[in-house]
């Protein structure tokens, strides 16, 4: 089974949205340390909004599947934090983790990983990835859980995100049918 990293918070925010975070069950799901901070990690403060709320509550439920990895950016951040500790993440911090782990995980002899995302920094900065994974926006995660027999509509999915995160990142239609359940 290829892992799925999911390397920022909307995809984690999308799937929550549209009440999809079971999908994440029927992978080896992964997220960085950074992104669990900015997502899971929100939802047990007061005032965390419905999605984060939910990706903690789901993770509660769900941590002994959902590896936590570590990456050199999450360990800066925790340095930094010794000396200042309400010192908030640096922008893109989530896409510098995965960055920073993809790397790592290049020299491996493993199958490439699937990164899930929505953030057009992905496809900005794909080069730089060096190859090392598979990108696959929330959009085509949705059409292939479809093809996959795993939801029954990708556009109901899809508009049930819509009722809580209008805005939600759908311009690349990255589809892979090569997704292993």
């Amino acid at each position: 089974m290829r892992p799925i990293l999911i390397p920022d918070s909307g995809p984690l925010f999308s799937l929550a949205a549209g009440d999809l975070l079971g999908l994440l069950l029927k992978f080896q799901t992964a997220i960085t340390d950074v992104v669990k901070e900015e997502t899971i990690d929100r939802g047990a403060l007061s005032g965390a909004s419905t999605e984060a709320a939910k990706l903690h509550q789901f993770y509660a439920s769900n941590e002994k599947v959902i590896q936590i990895l570590p990456t050199q950016v999450g360990h800066s951040i925790q340095h930094l934090r010794q000396t200042c500790p309400n010192a908030p993440l640096p922008p893109n911090a989530g896409e510098l983790s995965i960055q920073s782990l993809l790397i790592g995980l290049s020299v491996s002899k493993g199958p490439k990983p699937i990164v899930l995302f929505e953030d057009g920094w992905f496809l900005r900065n794909a080069a730089a990835l060096h190859g090392s994974c598979v990108l696959v926006s929330t959009e085509a995660f949705l059409v292939n859980a479809q093809s996959l027999g795993l939801i029954p509509s990708a556009e109901e999915a899809r508009t049930a995100i819509s009722n809580l995160r209008p805005y939600a990142y759908r311009e690349a239609k990255i589809i892979r049918k090569d997704m292993e359940r």
